[in-house]
């Protein structure tokens, strides 16, 4: 691997609207429409010269861009590409992928863990440059192909760690967002009772409610985050029922990670309001879904993945071979960031927030005297 690395100077924005597709999952390149408008950030990178000099790369996004164009990056994702989060997150990054740098994609939607490791190798004998798996569950599978296919890229998100080889492993750096959403949990809980629904727990998930919880300790609060796991990315009925069943336990705020399954969430919650419950309440994650319920969704934590996609296809281009590493990124990265809360926290508690975030970003953890921040799960 040379050693270069890639420093996030701007952002551009550009806007992609997709027409509806009715094909069931498939390995085929589609195109559809996600219930809102995408806004996708174009991510500029330049890269510092080799060590003992060399020259600066004046323009390493157009050289990214002649080397991917008509290359092709095939996808494994664990939902449909409408969930209007993790998976959405994931195709709007293979349209900026193709779009903005000219490659060919391919993608299978809901892909099965059982499945994936077939359906990565018939991507791998059909020439694809880029195998991307969406999710830490696939991380079993890609190593396995990986290892059989040393000339072609594999990326896979969720996962802190790539190999020395042609793994490049994108996480986010975890404990930012659940310090930051723990703030704004406690302040407007009323019984104390604070859930994290979630798809599936993995270990850098499941880090993300206990920073929440040192978060409310720091506060004062003597409240309790509890992580619940519906066990699909895709099952809004499960996550219904489990958010039904807790809210009639005294939970009142829900932390929204469950991608397809948030809907089920949100239906709960509405139901809970229109009973007389009203302050039952909801949190976002991975995107802003206050347009679900402007009422009660605080715009919560947004992470681009398809950002982080980017930054893994720039990485190959750039070294113009496969290559391994480890690629945790976060806040200062500009792969993380806070939504608005639309009111729906006190003024108060907003404030103290968002000038916690700014300083977060401007000098790091030591802001936070008690946050962890991980880059090793």
């Amino acid at each position: 691997m040379n050693k270069r690395s890639i420093v996030v100077l701007i952002s551009l924005l550009v806007v992609a609207v997709m027409a509806l597709s009715a094909c069931q999952p498939q390995v085929v390149e589609k195109t559809v429409e996600v219930k809102e408008t995408v806004v996708v950030e174009v991510v500029q990178t330049v890269v510092v010269p080799e060590e003992g000099g060399g020259e600066m790369v004046e323009d390493p996004i157009a050289v990214a861009k002649e080397f991917l164009k008509d290359k092709m990056i095939c996808a494994v994702l664990p939902g449909p590409v409408n969930d209007a989060g993790w998976t959405t997150q994931a195709y709007n990054g293979l349209v900026n992928l193709r779009d903005n740098f000219g490659m060919k994609i391919l993608y299978r939607e809901e892909t099965k863990v059982e499945e994936a490791e077939a359906v990565m190798r018939e991507y791998a004998e059909a020439g694809c440059n880029i195998i991307h798996a969406h999710g830490f569950e696939y991380a079993d599978q890609i190593d396995a192909v990986a290892a059989d296919y040393p000339d072609i890229q594999f990326t896979q998100t969720s996962r802190c760690f790539g190999n020395d080889t042609n793994v490049i492993g994108e996480c986010f750096s975890t404990g930012e967002g659940g310090y930051f959403l723990g703030m704004e949990a406690a302040s407007v809980t009323k019984t104390g009772k604070i859930a994290f629904i979630v798809g599936t727990k993995y270990p850098n998930m499941d880090w993300q409610p206990t920073m929440a919880q040192q978060a409310i300790d720091d506060l004062g609060f003597d409240y309790k985050v509890d992580e619940i796991e519906v066990g699909s990315w895709n099952d809004p009925a499960k996550a219904k029922e489990l958010t039904t069943a807790l809210i009639a336990e005294g939970y009142d705020v829900f932390v929204m990670i469950a991608d397809a399954g948030d809907t089920g969430t949100v239906e709960a919650i509405k139901e809970a309001r229109e009973a007389g419950n009203t302050d039952v309440m909801a949190i976002s994650w991975v995107k802003d879904k206050n347009y679900l319920g402007p009422e009660f969704i605080a715009g919560g934590w947004e992470e681009m993945s398809w950002k982080q996609m980017e930054n893994g296809a720039v990485m190959y281009a750039l070294n113009g071979a496969p290559v391994g590493a480890d690629l945790p990124q976060g806040v200062m990265d500009g792969v993380a960031k806070l939504n608005p809360t639309y009111g729906l926290i006190p003024l108060e508690m907003e404030n103290q927030v968002f000038e916690l975030f700014q300083k977060y970003k401007e000098e790091g953890p030591s802001a936070i005297p008690n946050i962890q921040v991980r880059t090793d799960l």
